[in-house]
C-alpha cells in the first residue's frame, strides 16, 4: 500500500497493511537532526525574526525543502501544509529592548520563552494598529500557497497531505482561555455559542483553496480541557461549544472529507459530544486520557492519533518509547483505526533516537496482523 492508501484506510477502520504515522506538528530541532541542516519549519524564535528581517522566500523555500525531504528521510504516511506569508506582506520589525523582549507598534510587550522557545504575549498594548499599506486578497493568492503546490506536486500521489487552515497576518499570540473568557461563557452562554457558530462558518472559506489544490483532508483544532479535565462542563459544553464543532463537521464532510480534530486537555467526559459532533479522528490524546479505554469506547466510531507520551519522547529513552508505542500496537491497533503518533506533536528538545525509536517500532512491528504476544505492562506515561 501507499502512505496515503494506509491512511486512508485507518480512517475507514480497515486495517491497511501497517500502521501508519504522521505528526500534526513537528518542531525544528528533529527535523535538523534528521536531515543534518538548519530549518524554519516551526523554528519558532528564528522564524519570525527571519521575516522582520525580510527574508520570506528564504522561509518559504526552507519549509518546502525541508518538509518533504524529512517526511521521506522518517518513511512518514501524512505531511501538514498550511498557508504561508503573502510575498507581498509588510512584515514589521518590532522594537527590541532587550535579548529577549520586543514591543511593537501597538504597545505589545513580546518576550521569548527559553523553555518553550516561542515568542509570546506578556502585555497587550493599547495603541491603536496602525494602518498597512496593504490588503490581503479575498482569496488566497499563489504565493500564499506556494507550500501547499510544492507538497502536492511531490508528495500528493503516494502520501495523505492534509492543511491545517488560516493565513498569515503577522506573529500570532495564542490567546488561549482566560478567566474573562469564563465569566463570559457564565454570564451569556446563549450569546458565546451564537459567537462559536458565526466562527465556525470559517471553515467554509478557509478550505477550499486547498480542496482545488489535491489537499487529502483538514486538522482542525480547538482546546477544550486542562489535564484536569474539560474547561467547562459537560452541559455548558453540549450548549456552548458542541453546535459549534457540529458546524465545522458537516462543512468539510460536505467537501468529502473526515475531521481530523487537535484539541489539547483531558476531553474523557465530553469526548462523546465531539464524536456525536462528527469528527472522525481525535488528534492529541494525553496519557491521562488512556488511549486503550477510547479504543474500547470508541473504537468503531472514531480513529485515534497519537499514542507515544510527548514528555517521554522528549525527556524519556528509546526503550521507553518502544515500550510505549508496542502497547498502543498491541491495545489499539487491531481492527483499524489507528494512527500511531506522539500524544500531541514532536516539540523542540526531542532527542532524534527517541522519534526514531517510536518510527521504527511501528514499522517493525506495526504490520497487520498485529501479532505482540509478549506482556507489556502499562508504561509510565509521563506528562503529555
Amino acid at each position: 500500500m501507499t502512505p496515503k492508501q494506509r491512511v486512508l484506510a485507518a480512517l475507514d477502520h480497515h486495517e491497511p497493511d501497517r500502521v501508519p504515522t504522521g505528526e500534526f506538528a513537528t518542531d525544528y530541532s528533529v527535523i535538523e537532526q534528521a536531515l543534518g541542516r538548519p530549518t524554519f519549519w516551526r523554528g519558532k524564535r528564528r522564524y519570525y525574526e527571519a521575516l522582520w528581517e525580510g527574508r520570506r522566500d528564504e522561509v518559504v523555500e526552507s519549509l518546502k525543502r525541508d518538509i518533504v525531504d524529512f517526511t521521506l528521510a522518517l518513511d512518514l504516511d501524512m505531511v501538514p501544509v498550511n498557508l504561508v506569508p503573502h510575498r507581498d506582506f509588510p512584515f514589521r520589525q518590532p522594537k527590541q529592548l532587550d535579548d529577549d523582549t520586543w514591543e511593537d507598534e501597538q504597545g505589545n510587550l513580546l518576550r521569548y520563552s527559553h523553555q518553550t522557545e516561542d515568542i509570546g504575549l506578556v502585555r497587550p498594548g493599547d495603541k491603536p494598529a496602525p494602518p498597512l499599506e496593504f490588503e490581503l486578497p479575498p482569496e488566497p493568492d499563489v504565493s500564499e500557497l506556494e507550500l501547499v503546490h510544492h507538497v502536492v506536486q511531490a508528495l500528493g500521489d503516494t502520501h495523505f497531505v492534509f492543511c491545517r487552515p488560516g493565513r498569515f497576518t503577522g506573529l500570532g499570540y495564542v490567546a488561549g482561555w482566560s478567566q474573562d473568557m469564563f465569566l463570559r461563557v457564565a454570564d451569556d452562554p446563549e450569546g458565546v455559542a451564537a459567537a462559536e457558530l458565526r466562527g465556525a462558518e470559517y471553515v467554509a472559506s478557509a478550505i477550499p483553496p486547498f480542496v482545488a489544490a489535491g489537499v487529502d483532508g483538514v486538522a482542525l483544532g480547538a482546546d477544550y480541557g486542562f489535564n484536569s479535565g474539560p474547561f467547562v462542563s459537560p452541559a455548558t459544553f453540549a450548549q456552548v461549544y458542541a453546535p459549534a464543532l457540529r458546524r465545522q463537521c458537516e462543512i468539510v464532510h460536505g467537501v468529502g472529507w473526515q475531521v481530523l480534530f487537535h484539541s489539547c486537555g483531558n476531553n474523557r467526559l465530553i469526548l462523546d459530544q465531539m464524536v456525536d459532533a462528527g469528527i472522525d479522528a481525535y488528534q492529541a490524546i494525553q496519557p491521562i486520557e488512556k488511549i486503550e479505554e477510547i479504543k474500547q469506547l470508541f473504537g468503531d466510531r472514531l480513529t485515534l492519533w497519537g499514542g507515544v507520551s510527548t514528555d517521554t519522547l522528549v525527556r524519556g529513552t528509546p526503550e521507553e518509547v518502544r515500550r510505549q508505542t508496542l502497547f498502543v500496537l498491541k491495545h489499539c491497533a487491531p481492527g483499524g483505526g489507528l494512527i500511531l503518533s506522539s500524544s500531541h506533536s514532536v516539540p523542540a528538545k526531542t532527542p532524534l533516537a527517541n522519534y526514531r525509536a517510536m518510527v521504527e517500532t511501528i514499522h517493525e512491528r506495526g504490520h497487520y496482523p498485529i501479532d505482540i504476544p509478549e506482556e507489556i505492562p502499562e508504561p509510565g506515561w509521563g506528562g503529555a
